[in-house]
């Protein structure tokens, strides 16, 4: 991992609020890059696909702010990449371990947004004083664009090297467990897309989740021994 991956992370925060261009925060678009750059396409648009439906359920509205999607999978990809894992049960343990940083991510951005709210009191200020010239609205823009930059590259940088050095350890004492697991993606794709089912409020979903949930279980277990 370098400065690249972290950069790539944090110009893509700005596309969930501060810089809205159409559907660039997704994880497709951001896996398509991500293959751009490294010529892995294929590694790339599974690890992306898997996020998307993971997430199917999770739309923005009104002040709800929903998981980091970007976070877990920008962090996804360039572990994946830097450890240079391309079969599914290698990187189904990266997946895991990358997702709690969606929730993570959130928290951030609802910290940023109480941080960002401290200049409203100077922007109605300058909304009744009226003052000519003065250009308080684009500073305060371009304020929260550099601050939301900057804070979003560290949390990246911090969070993928404690996952990278916790990872390096983990394969290092079961690698040989976690090769041996019998999986390939398209169950991977199939776990991740049981959770949109929760969102349509019916016993059925929640019959094929629970249903879904134990088959992939014995998928596990069946492949450990």
């Amino acid at each position: 991992m370098d400065c690249g991956d972290r950069f790539f992370f944090a110009v893509f925060c700005l596309f969930r609020f501060s810089i809205n261009i159409g559907l660039l925060e997704r994880p497709l678009v951001v896996g398509f890059i991500w293959g751009v750059f490294t010529g892995d396409y294929a590694t790339s648009l599974k690890i992306a696909v898997f996020f998307e439906l993971f997430w199917l359920d999770n739309i923005p509205a009104g002040t709800y702010i929903p998981p980091h999607i970007l976070a877990s999978t920008v962090a996804a990809l360039a572990l994946t990449t830097s450890f240079g894992f391309t079969e599914a049960p290698q990187i189904m343990v990266i997946l895991l371990a990358c997702l709690p940083l969606a929730k993570l991510g959130a928290w951030l951005e609802y910290g940023l947004r109480q941080w960002h709210n401290r200049g409203y009191n100077d922007l109605l200020n300058w909304a009744r004083k009226g003052e000519v010239g003065d250009n308080l609205p684009q500073k305060l823009v371009a304020r929260s664009i550099l601050r939301t930059l900057t804070t979003s590259w560290l949390f990246f940088w911090t969070s993928t090297v404690i996952l990278h050095y916790v990872l390096r350890i983990f394969f290092h004492k079961w690698g040989g467990v976690v090769t041996s697991v019998e999986m390939q993606w398209s169950y991977l794709w199939i776990a991740a897309s049981l959770g949109g089912l929760l969102a349509l409020r019916l016993r059925k979903a929640y019959a094929t989740f629970v249903f879904g949930v134990v088959l992939f279980g014995f998928i596990i277990l069946a492949g450990l021994v």
